[in-house]
């Protein structure tokens, strides 16, 4: 999936759907965002790494 198509999508179901959880880790190295979200009847998770939509999976 292109990856302005995702972080758009990303952005979309924050902004209209409901957060359920939203969990942040990060090291030395890396950081880590892990959102779920509520939308259209679905739970999704969202996983963002440094800032970046990495990926939108169904739970």
């Amino acid at each position: 999936m292109n990856e302005r198509l995702l972080e758009n999508l990303a952005d979309w179901m924050e902004a209209h759907g409901t957060i359920i959880s939203d969990r942040q880790q990060s090291n030395a190295y890396v950081g880590i965002r892990i959102v779920k979200v509520c939308w259209h009847g679905g739970t999704y998770r969202i996983i963002q790494v440094d800032g970046m939509t990495f990926r939108i999976e169904k739970c």
